[in-house]
């Protein structure tokens, strides 16, 4: 059994490790942003100001389930030599929120945790596609790092699809903006145990959907929050249950604040 005092040396070791690349993050905000355009734009790879600025993205497959309506894309990035899958968000945040629902639903029977129904079945209805596709791009590029991301719904379904390839020995960078909270305590505690996901939780100002579903109703974040307010971005602590001064604080919402991260727009000209 290990001691408390091992634990806590692996707990510190562990903090000490997390080092936040902000160019990265942003790179990964342009890329989760330009999912939100046609099918056709995103294989051409020509999404406006995210292609100009990040133009080295090639083999592009977009993976669409249409009856859920849910979307993404998977590619390799040849500069930060990385296979990288994109969730998109709801094509319609407003009603999206407006509708939202808080039912949990079993993730698996080995950890007993509960995550919300509504992000499953969206990762659901794309797993098989992704199932599929991943496989090809490992063959292909064998040495490249997985950088998983998404932007609000999308960050929900980059969680649960970053967990799913940890738990098969695979070393993951996740990156999500503006995520809502995934699943219940327990969930939280599976989670940390994949020390081989590095998780960029990037949440801008007092945006609205990192505070759903409710924290007193049992969902809760992973870790770790980065929280851009003020013109500057905390590190927030990794903490079961959220750094209640990042932006867990925050008392007035704002939808607004939801479509810009990093300083980058999610309305692409595409």
């Amino acid at each position: 059994m290990t001691s408390p005092r091992i634990l806590l040396l692996v707990l510190i070791a562990t903090a000490s490790a997390f080092t936040y690349n902000e160019a990265l993050a942003k790179q990964n905000a342009a890329l989760s942003f330009a999912s939100y355009c046609p099918n056709a734009a995103i294989h051409n790879w020509s999404v406006g100001y995210v292609s100009r600025s990040y133009p080295d993205l090639t083999n592009i497959e977009v993976f669409e389930n249409l009856v859920s309506g849910t979307k993404g894309y998977i590619a390799y990035n040849k500069k930060e030599s990385a296979i990288v899958v994109i969730f998109r968000g709801s094509s319609n945040i407003q009603n999206w929120m407006e509708n939202i629902t808080f039912g949990k639903t079993d993730y698996n029977t080995s950890c007993k945790c509960k995550v919300h129904k509504g992000f499953h079945d969206a990762f659901l209805s794309l797993k098989p596609k992704l199932d599929t596709l991943l496989p090809g791009y490992i063959t292909k590029y064998p040495y490249a790092a997985l950088h998983i991301g998404g932007h609000s719904l999308g960050g929900a379904m980059a969680t649960l699809y970053a967990l799913q390839l940890a738990e098969q020995g695979k070393t993951i960078h996740l990156f999500s903006y503006g995520s809502p909270r995934v699943g219940d305590p327990d969930f939280y505690d599976w989670f940390t145990k994949y020390t081989k996901i590095t998780h960029f939780r990037v949440v801008n100002q007092n945006d609205t959907v990192p505070h759903l579903p409710f924290y007193p109703q049992g969902f809760y974040h992973v870790d770790r929050e980065i929280w851009y307010h003020d013109g500057t971005h905390t590190v927030c602590a990794a903490v079961r249950g959220e750094d209640k001064t990042c932006s867990y604080s925050v008392q007035n919402k704002s939808n607004a604040d939801h479509s810009t991260y990093i300083g980058l727009s999610s309305s692409v000209d595409c």
